[in-house]
């Protein structure tokens, strides 16, 4: 059993917890101070972000795994998943928290995975949304990697709803406009770290 420690973040549906004794872990679970709104949508769409994070990461080809934090385990409530490590044994930060990155690997690895989603057809809206579920993974001082962390709203269900998404076409858009602003804000340019 994995037991939840100090809270390291929060989203719209969820909020994450460090796991007592296991650094390269974490869990998700439902926020406890959901506004109605936000309840509501749930409730319509039957929607389980756990649950929801858990099958799409089952379905996911397995050249894309490697860049996308894995599911551990779930239970219904809670979903254990990986919190991506550097080489140093620190935790890897968020875009946001770090900043513009330079690193051509790294880049490189996002042309891939854009690539790789769009071979498959799969458009993931949040996977590049402010920088905040993409995480700097350095596995060396020169080489750093991508890691998506959260990766569950595929269509028109994501909040707050938007039925114009139930065409391919549509998501496709979302997806590539996304995308040129997390670009313009983080690629290149002076690194913070």
């Amino acid at each position: 059993m994995f037991e939840p420690g100090k809270k390291i973040g929060e989203g719209h549906f969820r909020e994450c917890y460090a796991v007592e004794g296991e650094p390269g872990l974490c869990i998700k679970k439902l926020r406890s101070d959901l506004k109605p709104l936000q309840k509501l949508h749930l409730f319509l769409f039957k929607r389980d972000p756990n649950r929801e994070e858990f099958l799409t990461y089952q379905s996911l080809p397995d050249e894309l795994k490697p860049y996308f934090s894995p599911v551990v385990e779930f239970r219904g409530k809670y979903l254990v998943t990986g919190r991506p490590m550097d080489h140093d044994g620190s935790h890897s930060l968020s875009l946001s928290v770090y900043g513009r990155v330079s690193n051509e690997y790294f880049w490189s690895d996002i042309d891939r995975i854009v690539s790789l989603l769009e071979k498959y057809n799969i458009w993931f809206f949040d996977a590049f949304r402010l920088g905040e579920n993409v995480f700097v993974q350095k596995l060396s001082a020169k080489r750093y990697r991508p890691v998506i962390v959260d990766y569950k709203r595929l269509g028109w269900k994501s909040y707050p709803a938007q039925l114009n998404l139930l065409l391919n076409s549509e998501r496709k858009k979302k997806f590539y406009r996304r995308l040129r602003r997390f670009e313009e804000s983080f690629r290149g340019g002076k690194k913070m770290h």
